[in-house]
């Protein structure tokens, strides 16, 4: 019996270490790169995805929201992209998160 990997994407193992350990969210992440998302692109998307499934609640979320999208869409958020973002993802929300 041979060690063939479990998915076939181009990773060290100490690339797919630090996602499993460091990632928002490993399984989306994991999903681009497999798609063929280069990993560090993978990285920024994963992040701003995931941060923007939840409304910051907090001063330092939203600075880690602004961040996000800044690194990953090369260019500050704007109050019409948020009132969009909202409209679109946090308007509906529920409290059962």
């Amino acid at each position: 019996m041979t060690n063939q990997p479990i998915e076939k994407l181009n990773l060290s193992d100490t690339q797919y270490a630090d996602i499993l350990l460091n990632s928002i969210n490993p399984g989306f992440e994991l999903g681009l790169i497999a798609k063929g998302v280069e990993p560090e692109e993978a990285k920024t998307k994963t992040r701003l995805i995931t941060l923007l499934t939840r409304k910051p609640e907090t001063p330092a979320a939203w600075q880690e929201l602004k961040k996000s999208w800044t690194e990953t869409l090369g260019k500050e958020p704007t109050d019409k992209d948020f009132a969009l973002i909202s409209q679109i993802f946090w308007d509906n929300e529920t409290t059962q998160h």
